[in-house]
């Protein structure tokens, strides 16, 4: 009975194991290229990474389903949401994906995420069939895509390959075949496997407590149609502005005022009204703001204040209004 057991397993190896894809185990701790730490926990759909470039410049980030210190009833309670602190330029950011939301940055593996959905899976994602290899060496075990590529160099090499240690699913390193506008090469990523298995709480321990209220919401901001225009003496153009995602309900207000301040020209235009006022109900719906030119002058920037409604720490150029 043994061996006829022995013998539907060799057979089914035989049809069928060519068919598995080689993937990273669904928790791991590692290091890739030697600086970038991960820990991925695909089984609580938590993860983390850690990179310092200098020691003057570093980067940690987080992606959770369920984000510990959320604001109790906010959409990041209750969606994923993806925490990057970089030192000393970004400061702390975060992006929360649902459908007002998403996020301008990704620390992560790009086939993660999907806009405004997101989702922790394999590290790996292969995107052509991979073949196991029956010339692997004695210490690793070597699958290669079944496409070829075309790098600078004097051959085509297969556009992904992938070594394991033998006989396990402990990575050791990958290539993968990129291209650029200026270049065609093949890139090389090391993998360092520290351990298999749930990867330890004090890497998420370290997830600001106050980061509902102190780091930036990268979705949150203003819409305009238009953002620029050309105003004569005397006329005035009618602007829609409307806000991309709800603003935030800060100690049970969730509205946020906004007021424009005119620039290089503080006297070449008025506008009507004086400010707009948004919540979560009616941040999508466009308000009218109506811009007239009184006296000629150069081009002019109208740039906005905020009050409420967690905008507090939003990078107000990128939102002002351009007129000549």
């Amino acid at each position: 009975m043994k061996i006829y057991l022995h013998y539907i397993s060799f057979i089914l190896f035989y049809y069928f194991g060519d068919c598995v894809q080689p993937y990273f185990p669904s928790q791991l701790l590692f290091f890739a290229n030697d600086a970038t730490l991960y820990a991925i926990d695909e089984v609580n759909q938590r993860a983390y990474i850690s990179a310092s470039y200098s020691i003057k410049q570093s980067e940690t980030a987080y992606a959770l389903k369920n984000f510990p210190y959320a604001t109790p009833g906010s959409p990041q309670s209750k969606y994923y949401v993806q925490l990057l602190e970089g030192f000393p330029n970004i400061g702390c950011i975060y992006g929360t994906y649902w459908k007002y939301g998403g996020s301008t940055f990704n620390a992560f593996p790009s086939h993660w995420n999907n806009g405004t959905s997101f989702e922790i899976k394999n590290f790996m994602n292969f995107q052509y069939e991979m073949i196991y290899s029956n010339d692997s060496s004695v210490y690793e075990d070597y699958w290669y895509s079944k496409e070829l590529c075309h790098p600078e160099g004097p051959k085509d090499v297969p556009c992904e390959e992938i070594f394991f240690r033998k006989n396990t699913d402990i990575p050791v390193r990958s290539t993968q075949v990129i291209e650029t506008p200026w270049e065609v090469r093949q890139y090389t990523r090391t993998y360092l496997v520290i351990s298999v298995g749930k990867p330890d709480d004090k890497y998420f321990d370290s997830i600001p407590k106050d980061w509902a209220r102190t780091c930036r919401d990268v979705m949150l901001g203003i819409s305009y149609n238009p953002q620029s225009t050309k105003i004569d003496l005397n006329k005035n153009v009618k602007f829609q502005v409307w806000l991309p995602s709800p603003p935030h309900q800060i100690d049970g207000n969730d509205t946020v005022q906004i007021r424009w301040k005119a620039d290089e020209c503080a006297d070449c235009f008025t506008w009507t009204p004086k400010q707009l006022y948004f919540n979560e109900k009616n941040f999508h719906i466009k308000q009218i703001l109506t811009i007239t030119r009184v006296k000629n002058g150069p081009q002019t920037s109208l740039i906005p204040t905020f009050i409420g409604g967690g905008f507090d720490n939003i990078p107000v150029k990128n939102y002002t209004i351009i007129i000549e």
